[in-house]
């Protein structure tokens, strides 16, 4: 079921770091690109600012030694007719070329030229000295072009384009194997989450058919005798109507963890004195208790919270009404309420049969039951401990369980004070 989604991570994963990648190679090259030609420029500038500051002509003697050792950059010397009267390094370039160079750059800009194969970039300026101080010993140039060989720079681009096309490939392999990875990683909670709620599905099927075929059954008896009274019926009404209530209460703690997962279900907070409601719910299981003969023990402190008081008394009636549930005749039950120096803490205490230590990281859990069978006949869903924690985490509390066989269970709940 997962594979399509899986393929679509792996693509849109690879995607992302192939667009990556290649967003980033394509900067690094138009950065270092400039750089290495805006270099060329500068030195092409400060070439032709340093001939016009000194005496050209004086580059024209014979004796004088080639400006360029590397011979990267070339001079070109024109005399006022347009003749050729020198170049630097002799004979690295022929008269055509050299006329070429002339004619491009006469616009007096900086321009890209190809000769000899390689790529060039040419400035050409006038002489500022219309004349040398002996004009008749020394030829005058009246037109310069600097010729600057590109090949080293192409030469580093070239390698630098090498790199990111092998850097791609891996990158491209990289984001392959990344995207395998990262889409399991991601596919983990979706299918954690996927198979909790077929879970859940199915528990509440199962949950809702049981009451739906009792209900069923026993109203398909009422049809066989319409005669009888309601009196002669009374058992089989009860049945439905004991079966319709567990359905509601059922349908009612579904609607309650939807909200909860939805984000749909606030909290109405206001200024609690948790301690009332403690004494309340004490006083109206106390008559509950006494017909199993189970005796409810109570010690609270005045304590007060900022919470929502419906909640906290659902949260109470669940706990207690779990605790008068497996708590066997002539048992216990301890509830106390009292203040920690950072908290408030109240703890439900019973004696009842406790819950194997296998089962408690489970309790929490939806429709998760320690002993199915009795739950059941209890007549409880599973799902209350799971209401009672969402509760407790909303008021931004901490719930903790611990119990042992045949001893009792003990739940700890810590509330944070209200300052």
């Amino acid at each position: 079921m997962f594979n399509k989604t899986r393929t679509q991570l792996v693509l849109l994963n690879s995607v992302v770091v192939v667009l990556i990648l290649l967003v980033s190679g394509i900067i690094l090259y138009i950065h270092l690109s400039f750089r290495l030609f805006h270099q060329v420029d500068e030195a092409v500038v400060n070439i032709s600012r340093s001939m016009q500051a000194s005496s050209i002509d004086q580059m024209l003697q014979a004796d004088h030694p080639e400006p360029d050792a590397d011979r990267r950059t070339s001079y070109f010397f024109w005399d006022d007719q347009g003749q050729l009267i020198n170049q630097y390094p002799k004979q690295l370039f022929s008269l055509d070329d050299a006329s070429r160079f002339k004619r491009i750059s006469s616009n007096g800009d900086m321009q890209n030229v190809f000769a000899n194969g390689r790529e060039y970039r040419i400035l050409g300026f006038r002489n500022p000295m219309n004349e040398t101080v002996d004009s008749t010993f020394l030829p005058h140039a009246s037109y310069v072009v600097v010729v600057r060989n590109l090949e080293a720079e192409n030469s580093m681009l070239q390698t630098l384009r090498t790199d990111l096309g092998l850097a791609g490939a891996a990158g491209v392999l990289f984001s392959i194997m990344a995207g395998l990875y990262l889409a399991g990683r991601s596919l983990v909670p979706i299918r954690r989450s996927w198979n909790k709620q077929q879970q859940f599905v199915a528990d509440a099927s199962h949950e809702l058919r049981t009451p739906t075929s009792v209900i069923h059954t026993r109203a398909e008896l009422l049809f066989r005798h319409p005669q009888h009274t309601i009196e002669q019926e009374s058992q089989n009404i009860a049945l439905i109507l004991k079966e319709s209530k567990r359905m509601g209460n059922l349908i009612d703690d579904l609607l309650t963890l939807a909200r909860t997962d939805s984000n749909q279900l606030q909290i109405n907070a206001a200024t609690i004195p948790l301690h009332l409601i403690l004494e309340d719910l004490a006083e109206q299981f106390e008559l509950l208790a006494e017909t199993k003969s189970i005796r409810i023990l109570s010690l609270f402190q005045p304590s007060v919270i900022w919470g929502d008081e419906s909640r906290l008394r659902q949260l109470f009636i669940i706990l207690l009404d779990n605790a008068l549930k497996y708590t066997p005749p002539h048992g216990t039950i301890q509830i106390t309420c009292h203040n920690l120096s950072h908290s408030i803490q109240v703890i439900v205490k019973d004696s009842g049969c406790g819950i194997d230590e296998a089962d408690l990281p489970h309790i929490f859990e939806r429709f998760y039951r320690a002993d199915k069978s009795r739950s059941r006949t209890e007549g409880g869903t599973g799902l209350g401990l799971s209401i009672a924690e969402w509760i407790v985490h909303a008021h931004r509390g901490s719930i903790r369980v611990t119990s042992q066989i045949s001893v009792g269970t003990e739940i700890q709940i810590n509330f944070p004070k209200k300052n």
